[in-house]
């Protein structure tokens, strides 16, 4: 976790309802907000990804193999395996 902190606002009051406005410093993000036992508040940047694609990232092989894919894509080490126009109508058992 970075330690390299700036001061973005001086002095901040939460309102009734407890929220601070911080104002374009973190907009269009998601956060996790941490305290600790002096009471300092980090706000880490998070992004979220769907329920459905969460066992790619709860499986290393997997992820690993998609890794290697793009690095491959990205050095053009790619082969033209032909269509699979095929298999399109094809019936998949669930």
């Amino acid at each position: 976790m970075a330690q390299d902190f700036r001061v973005v606002k001086d002095a901040v009051r939460p309102d009734n309802q407890g929220r601070l406005t911080l104002g374009q410093v973190i907009t269009a993000k998601s956060y996790r907000v941490m305290t600790n036992e002096a009471g300092q508040i980090l706000l880490d940047p998070i992004v979220s990804i769907p329920e459905l694609e969460l066992w790619l990232w709860k499986n290393p092989d997997a992820l690993a193999s998609v890794q290697r894919g793009i690095e491959q894509v990205s050095t053009n080490e790619t082969y033209d395996l032909g269509s699979f126009a095929q298999y399109a109508d094809l019936e998949v058992d669930d």
